[in-house]
């Protein structure tokens, strides 16, 4: 290894620390639920409908929220008629007829969505601004003399194995590569 790649390499880890470091709610699962939280409370109804099908109390309780507001609205300036969204309707009677939709068992996207963006931006990070391959090559993959690859090093860098960091990042390039760039710090 050369001094220039020896600086390479570090110059990506400390990348990787810093923003682990600096952001470390991203990766964990409470942050990720506070985030999706915060998001639900300002989502349209159509959205909390089908994440309340799906068994999303928390979504259900906004909606339960949304559809109290409307009837106190419409009890204040004393309509006789309150107006609810269709697709609140149907889930309702759904709801009347069969019961309230069941939750599904294992992990939930609100727990792991931001963390896979988060690891998913590290790959395109390492990548890009420090030059090595996204993966390396599948006769390579588990050799600790291998060449070095974005997701073998946030992998190492973050606690996980390289083939889930492929995975992820298989799962979200396409939405990292789409977005704009991060803004740089000053320096």
């Amino acid at each position: 290894m050369t001094p220039d790649d020896a600086t390479r390499e570090k110059q990506a880890r400390e990348a990787v620390q810093k923003a682990r470091r600096n952001v470390p709610w991203l990766f964990s699962k409470k942050g990720n639920r506070q985030f999706f939280s915060a998001h639900m409370q300002m989502a349209d109804v159509d959205l909390l409908v089908d994440l309340a099908r799906d068994g999303d109390r928390e979504a259900l309780d906004i909606l339960r929220r949304h559809a109290r507001q409307w009837h106190l609205d419409a009890l204040s300036a004393a309509r006789p008629v309150v107006e609810v969204p269709i697709s609140l309707l149907q889930l309702l009677l759904e709801m009347f007829i069969c019961g309230p939709p069941k939750t599904k068992r294992g992990t939930s996207p609100k727990d792991n969505a931001l963390k896979y963006q988060a690891i998913a931006l590290l790959v395109k990070i390492v990548s890009q601004e420090h030059g090595y391959p996204e993966y390396t090559h599948p006769e390579h993959r588990g050799e600790r003399d291998a060449p070095l690859s974005a997701c073998r090093l946030v992998g190492e860098e973050l606690g996980l194995s390289e083939r889930w960091v492929e995975e992820i990042w298989g799962d979200h390039k396409a939405a990292v590569m789409s977005s704009p760039p991060p803004p740089r710090p000053p320096n």
